[in-house]
């Protein structure tokens, strides 16, 4: 059930993540602007938009925040959940 609901909200956080991107790339300018701050690149397949420090930090941090959820839910998975199911060969009455 944990497991679960953390992969659900490491799902969340990233589609979340990809609105951000794509809204930073229709919306921030296509040149760098160094007395605005503007100069963190952002590569979108050949299309690059320039970002402040607090707008690359705000897509990094979502980036962290979503694998640690999916590592953390794929663990707690791993060692939680396939010790409580028996595996299909031990369910076989002899």
């Amino acid at each position: 059930m944990l497991s679960a609901l953390l992969g659900y909200s490491a799902l969340a956080v990233w589609l979340f993540h990809l609105y951000v991107w794509y809204q930073y790339d229709a919306t921030r300018p296509r040149q760098p602007d160094t007395s605005s701050g503007r100069f963190y690149e952002q590569n979108s397949h050949g299309h690059v938009v320039y970002l402040t420090k607090e707008e690359d930090a705000r897509l990094t941090k979502l980036t962290v925040f979503a694998f640690s959820l999916a590592c953390t839910a794929s663990l707690i998975g791993i060692l939680f959940v396939e010790k409580i199911t028996p595996a299909p060969w031990e369910k076989k009455q002899w």
